[in-house]
């Protein structure tokens, strides 16, 4: 919260904030009037383009179904047609069965030329796929246009002449076809009895003329044409069938669904549907079947009592809505990055002037008395800078005398500071020296009690060069403080590298003391390292540890890959001593931190401090695991590539 305080009091910030709030309040009050009146059009648009499209489907299939209607009126005047139908129906019910009346002489004639005018009218009336007449008194299709239902029998044609009884011509909503298998609408017409020769017509219905139309041949094509209703849009029939909704054509979004998929009338999905079922009409938005929202155009069919519904995902149907808010937020977004740029501009030509004395003053207060600032214009800021000058120039000469007065007296301590660093360097120096030196003192030892021994003598005299060559590389560590040290970087098996320093302190290890355990992994790839300095790292964590097991105990040293990093060998180095406690274990590295102050044991503290930094030089990594009475663990990872 404090630095939000801070932020806010600088005259910088709060002059791009004002400059912010003056600009974008207006743009913002601009832009939101403009998109809400954009978007009230657009909207607008969507409704009147949904709603042309419903009235346009609803003109369609008002005009189609009366063309329908009026066609089979034509039909019911046809008293030729009338009068041969009359004549084959009576001729079918002397015959036991419509084959034997097909295959009649006397009835072949009038029953060919019947089915003759039948395909006549289906070639006139295109829209019909299928003409038949039914007997009047069982139902029994006696001729059609498709043969392979003649024969059969009509299970509701007794519904046919109810309706007929009051009515001219009549039309049978969608329904499933029980002889073909598919959905049809029928309109029919009664066969009245016809005299043949004075084509004289009674009120005796002998017959029906039945006018199947498919529906997904014909309905169904003229309510999914869809122009302008998107990815998204569609057209849909329902009606209403006790408390359910029933949909009569197949849905975009749900194949097959004509007749087989319905809808409870209470239910909160495809109101529209419900509403345009019971003779309403409008537009609303609502949950279409499938659960989307959509905007719905719903009109009522009188003539079967359809509800028509033409409808579209909102996200679709109001999607120039959602572009054109993106477009105003983008522009909005440009236009305060604009106004910020040209409020950053016009603060940093005010405020640089005073953060120039600002930081003239902190410089001068750190001691900095020769500096100055430039003096780019005479107003009043530019006045300011001029006396800030002066004024750094008299303190400039007030202060030269104070500081070689504070130069001569900084002069017992630089001096001791520098013998200071002399004793620290010479103690590291005694402490690294030592350990090799023991080594060659014990092998001098061992030459001098058995000279006779050739073998042992060239074992020990090599390993004794090696002792002083290491002191050699140990003095020369005398320049790390004047000037970098170089590494001799060549490929070594880090295996090779820990067998020779375990060498180096084989005279500390009492036999039957200390048991040392070797787990080196064979496959591991060679090491790009210094082996002297790393040699000395290894040997000073080894003595750590031996010294850490006065009273015997187990060294175990395990080379692997490295888990952590990839492309490293790790040398873990674990003892059974005393361990280090918890205060202390982040101090070991420390130079000249130690904690061997008991009576008989020597240490200086530099061990570690120099292990640390070979194998930090190395690029590599040291680490210690360790507890107080349960021994310790230190982890060395080295790359196995050059840095």
């Amino acid at each position: 919260m404090n630095y939000y305080r801070n932020i806010f009091r600088s005259i910088k910030v709060q002059f791009i904030c004002y400059v912010c709030l003056l600009t974008t309040i207006p743009l913002l009050f601009v832009c939101i009037v403009e998109y809400y009146s954009s978007k009230s059009a657009i909207e607008q648009r969507v409704i009147e383009q949904l709603t042309s499209i419903a009235d346009l489907k609803k003109s369609e299939l008002n005009s189609w179904l009366e063309e329908r209607l009026t066609d089979t009126s034509v039909i019911v005047r046809n008293k030729v047609l009338a009068a041969a139908a009359t004549s084959l129906l009576q001729q079918r019910r002397r015959c036991e069965s419509v084959y034997q009346l097909m295959n009649s002489e006397t009835a072949r004639i009038n029953y060919n030329r019947v089915l003759e005018n039948l395909h006549v009218l289906k070639q006139f009336y295109k829209h019909y796929n299928v003409i038949s007449i039914i007997d009047g008194a069982n139902g029994e299709v006696v001729i059609s246009t498709y043969p392979d239902i003649v024969g059969k029998t009509l299970s509701s044609f007794n519904s046919y002449i109810d309706v007929l009884e009051k009515q001219d011509v009549a039309v049978k909503d969608v329904y499933t076809s029980e002889l073909m298998g598919q959905n049809w609408m029928t309109y029919y017409c009664p066969v009245l009895m016809t005299d043949t020769f004075t084509l004289e017509s009674s009120d005796v219905i002998v017959g029906v003329i039945l006018l199947d139309v498919n529906v997904k041949n014909s309905v169904e094509p003229l309510i999914h044409s869809w122009p302008g209703m998107g990815k998204t849009g569609e057209t849909l029939l329902v009606r209403r069938e006790g408390d359910s909704i029933v949909y009569l054509n197949d849905l975009r979004h749900k194949p097959g669904a004509a007749l087989k998929f319905t809808s409870p009338v209470h239910s909160t999905f495809d109101i529209p549907s419900v509403l345009s079922s019971r003779g309403e009409e409008g537009i609303k938005e609502s949950k279409d079947y499938r659960g989307v929202s959509v905007l719905s155009a719903y009109r009522h069919i009188p003539i079967p009592n359809w509800g028509l519904v033409a409808k579209q995902d909102l996200t679709e149907a109001f999607a120039p809505v959602e572009k054109l808010k993106n477009r105003v937020i983008v522009l909005i977004f440009f236009c305060i990055i604009i106004v910020i740029a040209i409020g950053v501009s016009f603060a940093n030509r005010i405020t640089q002037p005073i953060l120039q004395l600002a930081q003239g003053a902190k410089s001068i207060g750190s001691g900095n008395l020769d500096h100055r600032i430039p003096i780019t214009s005479q107003n009043e800021v530019g006045i300011l800078a001029g006396e800030f000058n002066q004024m750094a120039a008299k303190l400039k000469e007030s202060y030269s005398n104070l500081e070689q007065k504070v130069e001569e007296k900084t002069s017992q301590l630089l001096r001791a500071e520098r013998l200071a660093a002399v004793g620290e360097l010479a103690a590291e120096v005694a402490h690294e020296i030592n350990n090799p030196l023991g080594g060659l003192r014990n092998f001098a030892s061992m030459l001098e009690n058995e000279p006779e021994n050739i073998s042992q003598t060239k074992k020990y005299a090599t390993l004794m060069l090696e002792g002083l060559k290491r002191v050699e590389m140990i003095v020369k560590r005398l320049l790390t403080f004047s000037r970098p040290y170089t590494l001799h970087i060549v490929e070594n098996n880090i295996n090779t590298v820990i067998n020779s320093s375990l060498e180096f302190i084989e005279h500390r290890i009492e036999p039957g003391q200390v048991l040392i355990s070797k787990e080196f992994n064979d496959s591991l790839p060679p090491v790009f390292m210094d082996a002297d300095h790393v040699s000395q790292a290894l040997i000073n964590i080894l003595v750590n540890a031996l010294d850490s097991m006065p009273n015997g105990g187990e060294l175990t040293i395990k080379t692997d890959a490295c888990k952590k990093h990839g492309e490293c060998v790790t040398v873990w180095i674990s003892d059974t001593g005393c361990g280090i406690s918890e205060g202390v274990v982040g101090k070991i590295f420390d130079p000249f931190f130690t904690t061997k102050n008991k009576e008989g044991e020597k240490g200086l503290g530099m061990g570690l401090t120099i292990s640390k930094r070979i194998i930090e030089d190395h690029h590599g990594e040291i680490r210690v695991e360790s507890k107080a009475g349960q021994g310790t663990t230190f982890g060395i990872c080295i790359p196995c590539r050059k840095a």
